[in-house]
C-alpha cells in the first residue's frame, strides 16, 4: 500500500514547489513601473536651502516618491519607495500626486561636518536644530498641500514654483 502513496506525495511536493516558484517570480519581476521625474523648485522666486520634495499619491495607493532639492540649483530628482516587499526605483509611477515639502535635505557637506554638529560645540551632543522652513506650513502635509501634479509615462520634468 505504501508504494502507491509515494507517487502521490511526490507529485504534491512537485506541485507545491512549482506554485512557490511562480509566487516568488511574480513578486520579484512585477511591481510598479517607474517614470523618471526631475525638476526645479523655487519658493517665491528663490531657491530654498535644506528642503526635500515628496510626491504623495492623491488616491493614497502606490509608493511615495521623494528627493532632496539641491541648495545651489534648486534641482531635484525623485526616487520611489517601491512599497512593502518591492524594490525602490528612480522616478514615480503614473498618477496624480500632492506635493509635500519637508525641512532638512542634505545640509552637511560631509560626514565629518555632520558628526561635528552632533558631538561638539554648543549643542553638547544634542541634534542640531533644523533650519526654519522657507515654505508655507500648508505644504508640510499631503492633506493640506494645495499643489497637485501629474506623472505621465516616460520622462517627466516638473518645475515647481511655489
Amino acid at each position: 500500500m505504501k508504494h502507491h502513496a509515494f507517487p502521490i506525495v511526490r507529485s504534491l511536493h512537485a506541485l507545491l514547489l512549482a506554485g512557490v516558484a511562480l509566487v516568488v517570480a511574480g513578486c520579484g519581476a512585477g511591481g510598479p513601473a517607474f517614470n523618471p521625474v526631475s525638476g526645479k523648485l523655487t519658493i517665491d522666486g528663490q531657491i530654498p536651502a535644506s528642503v526635500q520634495v515628496s510626491f504623495y499619491p492623491v488616491d493614497g495607493k502606490g509608493p511615495i516618491a521623494s528627493g532632496v532639492v539641491d541648495a545651489g540649483t534648486g534641482r531635484y530628482e525623485l526616487t520611489s519607495s517601491g512599497g512593502v516587499g518591492k524594490p525602490a526605483g528612480k522616478g514615480a509611477v503614473i498618477g496624480k500626486y500632492k506635493v509635500v515639502l519637508n525641512v532638512g535635505g542634505a545640509t552637511a557637506t560631509s560626514t565629518e561636518a555632520m558628526m561635528a554638529q552632533y558631538s561638539g560645540g554648543n549643542n553638547q551632543g544634542k541634534a542640531p536644530a533644523l533650519p526654519k522652513a522657507s515654505f508655507k506650513k500648508e505644504f508640510g502635509s499631503a492633506s493640506t498641500s494645495p499643489k497637485e501634479v501629474e506623472v505621465k509615462s516616460g520622462a517627466n520634468v516638473i518645475d515647481l514654483a511655489l
